[in-house]
């Protein structure tokens, strides 16, 4: 099995970014950069899936857009057990759009051949979600977004991944290879050996261009989709209620950043131990602490 993970280099963004009023970019110059977390995640998962026992060989290449500093990372990735490692290259890398990023990249895996190709579901920087789902449709393959496991299943040549769809819950899926997995999660990677990592100081790293990918300048610039605007990101407006003048200042503080707070209530409970159950299984039905499949005020059978 072929295995490619594409790694991106973003700006840190615990510092704050200062985003471009007129062209819509983030202004790169002086900040700290370091591997997108998603990235790493992805190749966390790329490299659990190598080492699984009872499965069958697997082949990482790491592969990045980028200048000559991008290099470390893929160096990086080769220490931790990657195989192979791919820079793609050119003098007008610095601001290239997400479609851009996904014609070159769909290029290469073309180019190399793969299975699985993983990507983060969006970088930390612009966040714009759109590689991994744009070279899907270059490279005609399916797309599983929000992935956080995978695991192989080799009788059947697919992979059983889990994915996030939104209020904690998550989905099971089946899908069969060669596929685009796009993960989600922090990602922690091991600490290389340092025979690993001298060794890699020295690994080849395959430089490709446009060209060798078969893609005109023309058709590269010849971009359909445009970032017309960056925003911060905004939290939801929440509507408080009129603040207690009783409670404390602690609390009535709280009262304002949790969009209100209710004073607590108390309530006796009388009878005898069977009579008491039931009416602690009615006040966790009233409350939603529990649900009844046989309808609201009915115990399950």
């Amino acid at each position: 099995m072929k295995i490619i993970v594409c790694l991106k280099e973003v700006v840190d963004t615990a510092l704050s970014l200062d985003i471009g009023l007129k062209y819509g970019v983030v202004f790169r110059q002086g900040l700290p950069l370091k591997l997108n977390p998603n990235d790493v995640a992805a190749l966390a998962l790329a490299l659990d899936l190598k080492s699984s026992h009872g499965s069958s060989p697997k082949e990482i290449t790491t592969i990045s857009i980028g200048p000559e500093r991008v290099e470390s990372y893929l160096r990086n990735g080769l220490a931790l057990g990657a195989d192979k490692a791919v820079r793609i290259r050119d003098e007008d890398f610095d601001e290239i759009s997400p479609y851009q990023k996904a014609r070159l990249l769909s290029g290469a895996v073309s180019f190399l051949g793969a299975d699985l190709i993983f990507t983060g579901v969006k970088s930390l920087d612009t966040g714009s979600g759109q590689v991994g789902p744009l070279m899907a449709g270059w490279l005609n393959l399916p797309c599983i977004c929000d992935v956080v496991s995978i695991e192989f299943d080799k009788e059947q040549n697919s992979v059983n991944l889990t994915k996030i769809i939104g209020r904690g819950e998550r989905e099971k899926i089946q899908c069969f290879l060669p596929a685009v997995i796009t993960v989600r999660g922090e990602g922690k990677l091991p600490y290389a050996p340092l025979d690993r990592l001298i060794e890699s100081k020295y690994g080849e790293i395959t430089l490709l261009s446009p060209a060798d990918l078969g893609i005109s300048a023309v058709a590269l610039k010849n971009d359909p989709t445009r970032v017309t605007d960056l925003t911060y990101p905004k939290p939801r407006p929440v509507k408080v209620p009129p603040l207690d003048s009783f409670l404390p200042a602690f609390y009535r503080i709280l009262q304002l950043l949790e969009g209100g707070i209710s004073r607590r209530k108390g309530r006796m409970l009388t009878g005898s131990s069977d009579e008491l159950a039931e009416q602690l299984f009615q006040l966790f039905l009233d409350e939603g602490v529990i649900k009844s499949a046989a309808g609201k005020g009915a115990p399950d059978k």
